[in-house]
């Protein structure tokens, strides 16, 4: 007699599988009898198949046939041994970051990236903003339209073997967007922009826009004049001089 014996869905699988073993006899006879082994370990009943799902890397899966066959000799046959492969269950996850940031200013063009983890060689990515799917099946999403207080996510689709889940969502990034602001600036004379000859005129100005800590350039008759300062003050004006400043905002 003789026994070979196969494994559903083979010696390669993932931890907590389901693999069936089934064995197929030679001269077992009518009623042959089966006695199934994990490592030399008596495992299974007297069945042509056996089930199991708590499988170790390494086990070796082997069973001895007792055929009842006439003139059987020796009666007992060994199978060949089934080496499984199991491999671990891998759970996959994402996270993204936003580039330049998850504050900007609208219209700006922003560039999120997604970093896999247990993604295997070609993981799928569906990128989100509110929910809804938006961009494409790529590790980046960059916009330029984005709102105040969109949310964006990424869903990631692993293929890594044993990935359980398959998918993974990852952190999601709340967008600040702030609107354009036109800056400006006016300038006002004291005491006056009429006065007497060598009087102290001091200039004034009054930004719009201009940020924490706006930059100022004065200008007399189109030449730089004064300081880096809100003020200027000049004792030595003449007649029709022009006097002006450019706010620069930050």
């Amino acid at each position: 007699p003789t026994v070979s014996i196969a494994a559903n869905p083979g010696n390669s699988i993932c931890a907590g599988t389901s693999v069936t073993f089934t064995a197929t006899p030679a001269n077992g006879g009518t009623t042959p009898a089966y006695q199934w082994k994990v490592n030399g370990t008596n495992v299974g009943t007297n069945s042509a198949t056996f089930t199991t799902t708590t499988l170790t890397n390494g086990q070796i899966v082997t069973c001895v046939l007792t055929s009842n066959a006439t003139c059987a000799s020796p009666t007992t046959a060994t199978s060949n041994a089934i080496t499984m492969t199991v491999n671990p269950s891998v759970v996959p996850s994402v996270s993204i970051s936003a580039n330049p940031g998850s504050t900007i200013c609208a219209g700006t063009s922003v560039t999120f990236t997604a970093v896999p983890t247990n993604g295997g060689v070609t993981p799928a990515y569906q990128w989100k903003v509110n929910g809804s799917n938006v961009g494409t099946n790529s590790a980046t999403f960059t916009s330029t339209t984005l709102t105040n207080g969109q949310i964006v996510t990424c869903v990631l689709t692993s293929n890594a073997t044993c990935a359980s889940p398959t998918t993974a969502t990852s952190n999601a990034i709340t967008m600040t967007v702030n609107p354009l602001l036109t800056p400006s600036v006016s300038i006002a004379a004291n005491p006056g922009s009429t006065i007497c000859a060598g009087s102290s005129v001091t200039f004034t100005a009054t930004p719009t826009n201009g940020g924490t800590t706006p930059a100022y350039q004065w200008k007399l008759n189109g030449a730089n004049v004064g300081t880096h300062s809100a003020t200027y003050t000049n004792a030595a004006l003449t007649n029709g001089n022009n006097v002006s400043c450019v706010m620069t905002s930050n």
